[in-house]
């Protein structure tokens, strides 16, 4: 066997493999979405969609953060995979490090360092080869009486820069035991009138500040169904 035809089987080999690895990712989760249908029995939900079908294109899901099983509304939007990103402190728990790796999240620092720089390019190529990404915009959970916790910054470059939509989705309440809360799945937002050009911050500041005025519209419309479930 001569070098070339060497160098072609174990290419070849490799294709295989990454094949089988790619099924086994998909698999998986559809997996995840009948965990989540099962989860939906003792933690209840009522979806309300402003988009019946979203399609089978990449997106940027955003999602208000309560609790880590929140993680299930994004799941099931659509049937395609969803890449979290997820902050690097999670690898330190042994049981969580391996549901990180399962679900190949992204490992994501918040301090601005390299590692920061790294989840965002990795976000990127996620998209641009069309697979979904999903991010927590407040970048923690949120364990106060506010309706958003401050926006942490990124979704929007990362968004405009792949060209790629960005879907809203809020909880009215924290996930519990055997009590419904209201999910709202938002209509995709874009910006095209950005795409191609040169971001100035206050561009980014700007679409933004647009999401989360959408998304807080959204959380009154999900607590308002919550009420009017109560009368």
């Amino acid at each position: 066997m001569n070098e070339e035809e060497r160098k072609r089987k174990e290419s070849a080999k490799e294709q295989k493999k990454s094949e089988r690895a790619e099924r086994a990712f998909v698999r998986w989760f559809a997996f995840l979405r009948f965990v989540a249908a099962l989860l939906k029995v003792v933690f209840p939900y009522k979806r309300h969609d402003d988009c019946k079908d979203y399609g089978d294109r990449p997106y940027v899901f955003l999602c208000n953060h309560y609790a880590m099983i929140d993680v299930m509304y994004p799941c099931v939007a659509t049937k395609k995979p969803v890449y979290f990103i997820a902050k690097r402190e999670l690898w330190d728990n042994r049981l969580l490090r391996w549901f990180c790796n399962k679900c190949r999240c992204i490992p994501v620092d918040r301090d601005g360092s390299a590692g920061d720089v790294k989840a965002v390019m990795h976000a990127m190529k996620c998209l641009k080869r069309g697979d979904n990404i999903l991010i927590y915009p407040e970048g923690t959970r949120n364990k106060t009486d506010e309706p958003l916790l401050p926006f942490k910054g990124g979704f929007a470059a990362i968004a405009i820069k792949t060209q790629t939509p960005i879907v809203p989705i809020v909880q009215s309440r924290k996930p519990a035991l055997f009590r419904r809360a209201h999910v709202v799945y938002g209509k995709p937002v874009e910006f095209p009138e950005y795409y191609g050009k040169k971001l100035t911050e206050e561009n980014i500041a700007e679409c933004e500040e647009r999401v989360r005025d959408i998304m807080l519209e959204m959380k009154q419309r999900a607590e308002s169904y919550g009420k009017k479930g109560k009368k």
